[in-house]
């Protein structure tokens, strides 16, 4: 027989058992391979979240190491007080009054606080701390301009303001004008009519003390009635004279205008009126 005769024998049909077998290995071979890769992505996981807490860790020691040695190294230590803006209180006052002291640590303070402390001295009217690295402090304040003794009945001293902002005691300035008139009652019950009406009276203190009324009969007094009317005492006599209403400038030249003929005939005033708002041209003299 020639080979392209021959007769070959087709292969084995493979049985069931076998293939069952088969896809059995090839599911058993493909679940091995699934599980190294779940548990190599749970590994990945875990490692992270370690180096993410290592690092917070770390991160966590070192600020504190730094803020232990920023508050406790000598090189931080408060080695000067700067106190800038005092006419009145002295800069060892402002600095007690803080409560800074050479030595503590100059990020331990409470500028705050220590601001409120100042801010508690009535002569103080604003004040500002600040840091200047590495033992510097810097309390720059603004002191309050007292313009006049004011009598309540209490004697208090008042800014430029107008603001009473404390009892007269002794040492404080007393070469001011005195303003007389006001009460406890109107203060508390009309404060800021209060403030314009002792301004009103400073303004005019100023005005007469710097004029040529000034030197010829110093102001004693000035004395505040309804509110608004002024009423001054001038002159080793107290001689009252009673300006009312402003404007004053007219007035004043007024009253030296008087004054100067009273002198030139001898005569010495006791009261000056000039305070008739209906009749502004009136003037009353009463003389001894």
């Amino acid at each position: 027989m020639t080979p392209r005769n021959r007769r070959v024998a087709p292969p084995p049909e493979p049985s069931p058992g076998a293939t069952a077998g088969a896809a059995a290995s090839g599911s058993h071979a493909e679940a091995s391979g699934a599980a190294p890769r779940g548990r190599g992505a749970l590994g990945s996981a875990l490692r992270a979240v370690l180096g993410a807490a290592l690092v917070l860790g770390l991160s966590t020691t070192v600020a504190w190491a730094a803020r232990r040695h920023l508050l406790t190294s000598p090189r931080f230590a408060v080695s000067e007080v700067v106190v800038q803006g005092t006419r009145v209180r002295t800069p060892e006052a402002v600095t007690a009054a803080a409560g800074i002291a050479r030595g503590m640590n100059v990020f331990a303070l409470d500028l705050d606080r220590a601001r409120g402390r100042v801010l508690g001295d009535p002569w103080i009217e604003s004040a500002t701390l600040t840091r200047h690295l590495p033992g510097k402090v810097v309390i720059q304040v603004t002191e309050r301009e007292v313009g006049a003794i004011v009598a309540l009945p209490e004697t208090y001293l008042a800014a430029r303001d107008g603001h009473i902002f404390k009892r007269f005691e002794v040492g404080d300035p007393d070469d001011l004008p005195v303003i007389t008139g006001l009460t406890s009652e109107a203060v508390a019950q009309d404060r800021e009519g209060t403030q314009r009406a002792i301004v009103r009276a400073m303004d005019l203190a100023s005005d007469y003390e710097h004029g040529p009324m000034g030197p010829r009969a110093p102001l004693q007094e000035i004395h505040v009635s309804n509110g608004a009317e002024l009423t001054l005492v001038v002159g080793k006599d107290s001689v009252s004279v009673a300006l009312g209403l402003p404007p004053f400038r007219r007035k004043l030249e007024e009253v030296l205008r008087i004054w100067t003929e009273l002198e030139h005939r001898g005569a010495h005033p006791t009261v000056v009126m000039l305070d008739d708002e209906a009749r502004p041209d009136r003037v009353v003299v009463r003389t001894r």
